[in-house]
């Protein structure tokens, strides 16, 4: 049954796909097919990601302690990333 129901959520995107460009490629449908499911599991792994945070801050005051601990670890790595990034740029690489 999940199998039948995949299989009608691609048509769709496809449909979807097409409708907005009638030009595309067998390529261009596929890569904006991943693309999308892509974009869905990543939201979906953020929500879960969110809320394990969540949980691990509620369970007591280490919890919150190491909660905090990991945003902030994690902010200092997105702004390292990001520096990295606009190098990279001025360097003339592309992501």
């Amino acid at each position: 049954m999940r199998e039948k129901v995949i299989r009608e959520y691609v048509r769709k995107i496809i449909s979807n796909k097409l409708s907005e460009n009638s030009k595309l490629t067998q390529e261009g449908i596929v890569s904006g097919v991943l693309n999308h499911i892509s974009g869905i599991l990543k939201k979906a792994n953020d929500k879960r990601f969110q809320k394990s945070l969540e949980d691990l801050a509620a369970s007591g005051p280490d919890g919150k302690k190491a909660a905090e601990h990991l945003m902030k670890s994690l902010e200092i790595f997105d702004d390292a990333a990001d520096h990295v990034n606009d190098k990279l740029k001025s360097l003339g690489f592309e992501k």
